[in-house]
């Protein structure tokens, strides 16, 4: 079972009920599996699909629940979209902006420092960090207007090189250098996060200023991975925790946290790793 095509959905039904899913397509085949296991049934069951892009290989980078689907996302050319509670699924295709579509492994392996799909604000979004040729180095943000459109809608956009003449990025005492894409703000699409050496920072794009810098720690580090957004996930937290957080917040000098066994990565593994530290939102 491949992690980043497996998704987890409640049901429609609400209470404790959900459905997970994995998406298992075959190279050069129109047919696909979508295996789906039922808390309502406690087993799984496979349903036969038609795939809507057979000389493609997906390879996805992560799953997102939304609008009553999931979402599998392949960073390189498009998305595929199904509802794993019809009777017989149909699976959807929202390409990328044109301008961001690649060639079949144009950038393997690595693009998810540059690239991030997730939902903010209730509808889901595309950054986009990745420079081609001799592209100004920028950070785009797209919109999918609603869950059924297939194309995707610009809301912001600004260079590097205007973010860091701002005297909110210099306050930071980062350099100039194009950081890692961390994660979009879930609730505010203007702002976007970034890695850079150990800092974790916020910058609203469309003010060209740094709203949020802080020193991270990773609990369990990547040995064979440099930083991306892979290993990250933005939570909502119950405010009793994120409470406690903020009263832990003012020491960034606070000491390492536990040493872990190193982590040997296996083919396919798409591991999470937690941030040690972290800062509540501002009241």
């Amino acid at each position: 079972m491949h992690q980043a095509l497996v998704g987890v959905i409640a049901s429609p039904s609400g209470g404790d009920r959900y459905m997970v899913a994995e998406l298992v397509p075959s190279f050069g085949s129109e047919r696909a599996d979508l295996r789906c296991f039922s808390s309502d049934l406690g087993e799984w069951v496979n349903k036969r699909v038609h795939y809507p892009l057979p000389p493609w290989i997906l390879s996805p980078l992560c799953t997102l629940a939304h609008h009553g689907r999931l979402w599998w996302a392949d960073y390189s050319w498009g998305i595929i979209t199904a509802d794993p509670f019809a009777d017989d699924p149909v699976l959807g295709f929202v390409p990328l902006p044109r301008p961001c579509v690649l060639e079949c492994r144009e950038v393997h392996g690595v693009l998810d420092k540059f690239r991030y799909i997730g939902v903010s604000a209730g509808s889901l979004r595309f950054v986009d960090t990745y420079r081609r040729g001799g592209a100004p180095n920028k950070v785009t943000v797209w919109t999918l207007p609603n869950p059924d459109a297939t194309e995707w809608t610009l809301e912001h956009e600004a260079t590097f090189v205007d973010i860091w003449a701002d005297d909110t990025y210099k306050a930071t005492g980062l350099p100039k250098k194009v950081p890692v894409l961390a994660l979009i703000h879930p609730y505010n699409p203007a702002v976007v996060y970034f890695f850079l050496e150990d800092h974790l920072f916020g910058v609203d794009v469309q003010a060209r200023k740094v709203v949020e810098c802080y020193r991270y720690h990773l609990v369990a580090p990547p040995h064979a991975y440099p930083i991306a957004d892979r290993f990250i996930r933005a939570w909502e937290l119950p405010r009793a925790v994120s409470s406690g957080l903020r009263n832990r917040s003012s020491d960034i000098s606070s000491p390492e946290p536990t040493a872990t066994p190193p982590y040997r990565p296996m083919p396919g593994d798409y591991h999470l790793f937690g941030i040690s530290s972290m800062v509540a939102p501002k009241e």
